[in-house]
């Protein structure tokens, strides 16, 4: 009768590394995995986010105005818009970009890229 064990590991486990140098590319790898899911979350949270706020915005502007303002302005007299939404908009999507940046032009170099840089300083030197 055959049965099947419920912890059993496989003999040779594929995939995983076996030098120390495919180790430490492994935790590199995965550290920018998980910046790049990071980042997807944000971009996500502010497509859905921006939305709702700027909705919550048009309705409390129109509520203090009494019907649909007519010009923006900070002053909160009848027909003026404040335009706050611009502010939240612009520091998230600031915050947004940032982390973009951070996420694929801070990445560790490629291989092609140090080898690149490592022939420009052997011809300069």
């Amino acid at each position: 009768m055959l049965t099947e064990q419920k912890n059993a590991r496989p003999a040779i486990t594929v995939g995983r590394p076996t030098s120390p140098d495919d180790e430490a590319l492994r935790r590199t790898a995965v550290h920018q995995a998980e910046r790049i899911r990071n980042l997807k979350l944000h971009a996500a949270m502010f497509a859905v986010g921006m939305p709702v706020v700027t909705g919550i915005w048009a309705l409390t502007e129109y509520l203090n105005a009494d019907g649909w303002p007519e010009r923006f302005s900070e002053s909160a007299g009848e027909g003026n818009w404040n335009p706050w939404i611009v502010w939240v908009f612009l520091i998230w999507g600031g915050l947004l970009a940032i982390q973009a940046v951070r996420t694929y032009v801070g990445r560790p170099p490629t291989d092609a890229e140090v080898e690149q840089e490592l022939k420009r300083l052997r011809a300069r030197g």
